[in-house]
């Protein structure tokens, strides 16, 4: 590739971030020379290679491809979950599940297990759970799960591997507008009347939900019916119109109909599109947020509306949206029960999560910055463990994030943090 060539990408890049970044929104969009972290000020964004403010307006987004995806195969073993006790603290919102009891063993969150049958979410009962304590509300009774809910999700042992819904496809061009993407089971959705849990998908600027098809296939297998918004620059409106027509397909005719678990939600999102879910966890039914490599929400006052448990992550090579300048405040400002995760691995740049040979891979070219496209690999495990504990009271998955000797808490992860566990 020539000099131009290597020079228009670069423009191209540098332009688009700053005209999606610029404006009134939280973060301005500085740029910084060489791209190797924020300039002085909060909330400035880092563009390799360039100089000056510049104005303008975002790229067009990136088309969808229209033809469906293959899945991947499936997975099952391991012993069954163990539904939580409720508890007698009183939720905020208390759904069918009611106040749950806290997790016993190291590291204990007081008041924050997992309802064992849905409902609205709300702010979280019990006290106790110190450090290998086993605390809640007193003189709770046990709830009964619900088989054909979320919490029938088949046991596995391997997080990392395929679950057991091995026929998922990618539909391109539905919802509103025809402007989402739908990763969901084909045959295997509702199969024996198992209800489906409900997530949206938020991308990074530059970028389409069909560049992240091995992380969202990967989730989608363990149950999870996945609206993402086409944007490519995708925003809470957006996001959040995706989930209320996805919540509406239980109830319309169609092969969604009586399909879904709407009680139980989960938001998901990547650079950007992490904002995004963290914008998005005000709805009552949201269950967990996953924020990878994620940049601040842009709704003001959305960390005192958020709910729900907060996973976020980043890694040691991620020199664009950096732990400290980013990821890390984020981690500071949740009030919310909060795991923050860091992968050590310098090689895993900020396109860490895309598809190896997506469109946006452009690694080869500016990768001291954006380093290259690598699939999410190592943090697929950790994205299906979080939410099928949190939304489907996995008890198994649980071991990757509580006590001191948690699969978070070992390589090729670094440096766990946990905020309002106790």
């Amino acid at each position: 590739m020539n000099l131009c060539s290597v020079s228009w990408i670069r423009a191209v890049v540098a332009l688009a971030f700053v005209a999606a970044c610029g404006g009134d929104n939280a973060l301005q969009g500085t740029m910084v020379a060489g791209g190797t972290g924020p300039s002085a000020g909060a909330g400035t964004l880092p563009i390799a290679g360039s100089s000056g403010a510049a104005a303008g307006t975002p790229a067009a987004g990136s088309g969808t491809a229209g033809a469906t995806t293959s899945g991947v195969a499936g997975r099952s073993g391991g012993a069954g979950a163990t539904p939580a006790a409720a508890g007698a603290g009183g939720a905020a919102t208390a759904g069918a599940g009611g106040a749950t009891m806290p997790a016993a063993g190291s590291g204990g969150m007081a008041g924050t297990e997992p309802a064992a049958t849905g409902g609205s979410s709300g702010a979280m009962a019990g006290t106790g759970g110190a450090s290998g304590g086993a605390g809640g509300g007193a003189g709770g009774t046990v709830a009964v799960s619900d088989p054909k809910s979320c919490e029938g999700l088949p046991p596995v042992t391997d997080y990392t591997a395929p679950g057991p819904f091995n026929d998922v496809k990618m539909f391109s061009g539905v919802g509103p507008s025809s402007n989402y993407t739908l990763y969901r089971p084909t045959t295997s959705l509702g199969k024996d009347g198992f209800k489906h849990p409900v997530a949206t998908w938020g991308n990074g600027i530059l970028t389409s939900p069909d560049m992240y098809k091995k992380l969202l296939m990967h989730i989608a297998s363990h149950g999870f019916v996945i609206i993402g918004c086409n944007d490519n620059q995708p925003e809470r409106p957006c996001v959040n119109a995706g989930m209320d027509w996805l919540v509406q397909q239980n109830t319309a005719a169609g092969e969604l109909q009586g399909k879904l678990d709407t009680t139980r939600e989960v938001t998901i999102g990547y650079s950007w599109g992490g904002g995004a879910a963290i914008d998005t966890a005000d709805r009552p039914n949201v269950k967990a947020t996953f924020s990878l490599h994620g940049m601040p929400p842009r709704v003001t006052d959305a960390w005192t509306k958020m709910h729900a448990p907060l996973m976020l992550t980043t890694s040691t090579g991620d020199n664009f949206v950096t732990a400290d300048g980013y990821v890390t405040p984020n981690y500071e400002k949740s009030t919310v029960p909060t795991f923050y995760g860091t992968l050590q691995n310098s090689m895993a740049g900020h396109l860490y999560i895309a598809d190896e040979g997506s469109g946006i891979c452009i690694g080869e070219l500016l990768a001291s910055t954006f380093g290259s496209c690598g699939d999410a690999k190592s943090e697929q495990g950790p994205a299906v463990a979080w939410l099928r504990y949190w939304a489907c009271n996995d008890q198994g998955a649980k071991s990757y994030f509580f006590g001191d000797d948690c699969v978070m808490c070992k390589s090729p992860w670094t440096k766990p943090q946990r905020k309002n566990w106790q």
